[in-house]
């Protein structure tokens, strides 16, 4: 199957790729598995929240669940960093997640980022 994945943050940079994406679907909920640049991706759809677990030249763990704030880790070879998320908004439905967050850094935010991921 394909996932097409689009991201656009609020210094005006933008992405949109289609991959080949692995579905496993459980009473927990679904899982897509997917390879961006060197870096393997695992989406995780459950109930109220998602989960995206990068592992590779990037290395990251993001819960968005709306309305909270959520730990964020971000590694790099040239950062090592833990941020906040906050998810202003989240929608998940009809094989599509959308979502609206910001990273913070203490109290300030460093990016406000949109994000779908779409079942093609």
């Amino acid at each position: 199957m394909k996932l097409k994945v689009k991201t656009k943050d609020s210094f005006g940079e933008q992405y949109e790729n289609i991959f080949l994406a692995k579905k496993d679907i459980n009473k927990l909920g679904t899982k897509y598995s997917y390879v961006d640049e060197n870096t393997n991706v695992r989406v995780f759809i459950l109930k109220d929240k998602v989960q995206i677990i990068r592992e590779g030249e990037i290395t990251s763990k993001q819960l968005l669940k709306k309305n909270e704030i959520t730990d964020f880790l971000y590694q790099t070879s040239h950062m090592n960093r833990n941020f906040k998320i906050f998810t202003k908004d989240l929608i998940i439905a009809n094989n599509k997640i959308s979502a609206v967050y910001s990273i913070l850094e203490g109290k300030e935010t460093v990016n406000e980022l949109t994000l779908e991921i779409d079942e093609l």
